[in-house]
């Protein structure tokens, strides 16, 4: 069964997943990494070995290997029921659960959550668009070790008491993948509420200052899509600011297909980007060359 899950074309598996190739080079496909947020595609399928590489982290192999690092672990049995579920191969699906599990992988030892100040995570912020004085009021600085070596990220928690992890070079999660939830106010609930699929996307609207006296829920995932579903019941309106691409576009149409009219498509702002944040820094770049 690990023969068929190896089998199943890469570009197939990243399509399901909501990724897209960005060029096509001969029997080489790039994309936009699935691992990290970049604007330039560095993530290359080569189709003829279905194999894959990721040049910003200096990573690259075959399916599982890439499911590896997509959800963060290295139990096989995990790892096969993951990729069965998004291709649909039942049969894998159903045998996944006899396999015994690998070695954990890695974990991140020393991990402690501080105030944002590390100066090459504010430059890191910065060069998408987002100001300090934004940065430091709704992200916190993770620094920890991975097989004795240190490192730190930008930390965003979610509902879960997990934390979004980025820097330039890494993207990935600690503790419990979940949805992040943040009211506007302390006073009580708004009448509003705002959806993004990532918190680089919610900083990149408080920048722009469009969302200002609603609540906002990010997905962290649109996987998690169904986890934010019992936040919304109550909004009168539902602003969704969801990415231009396949799993965008699914979500938003799980969640009009729940809430109807109340669900509203924001993302007509940016429909030349792919996100909102690329239109942000779209808009400054703009904004730096006409002064």
């Amino acid at each position: 069964m690990i023969k068929e899950i190896k089998s199943i074309p890469l570009a197939a598996f990243l399509s399901r997943l909501g990724h897209e190739p960005a060029a096509k080079k001969g029997t080489r496909l790039w994309y936009k990494s699935p691992l990290r947020q970049e604007q330039t595609p560095s993530f290359k399928v080569e189709t003829t070995l279905n194999c894959w590489y990721d040049f910003g982290i200096g990573k690259g192999g075959n399916i599982i290997d890439l499911a590896t690092e997509i959800w963060q672990s290295t139990d096989l049995r995990y790892l096969m029921r993951c990729i069965a579920n998004s291709c649909h191969v039942p049969s894998v699906q159903t045998v996944a659960f006899s396999f015994a599990p690998r070695h954990s992988a890695p974990s991140m030892e020393r991990f402690e959550v501080v105030p944002l100040e590390h100066r090459a995570l504010v430059a890191y912020l910065q060069e998408r668009g987002i100001p300090t004085h934004i940065a430091k009021a709704k992200c916190k600085e993770a620094h920890y070790s991975v097989n004795g070596k240190p490192y730190f990220a930008v930390a965003f928690e979610n509902v879960s008491g997990g934390c979004e992890l980025r820097n330039r070079y890494f993207k990935g999660c600690r503790g419990r993948k979940d949805i992040s939830y943040l009211p506007w106010s302390r006073d009580g609930p708004s009448t509003e509420c705002a959806v993004f699929e990532g918190f680089i996307d919610y900083l990149s609207a408080l920048t722009l200052d469009i969302i200002s006296g609603a609540d906002a829920i990010i997905l962290n995932s649109v996987v998690n899509i169904t986890k934010a579903v019992p936040y919304l019941k109550d909004y009168t309106a539902i602003n969704c600011y969801l990415d231009n691409d396949n799993a965008g576009k699914t979500a938003l149409a799980e969640l009009t297909a729940i809430y109807g009219s109340t669900v509203i498509d924001r993302s007509t702002l940016y429909s030349e980007f792919n996100d909102l944040n690329e239109y942000l820094i779209h808009q400054s770049s703009t904004i730096k060359q006409s002064k």
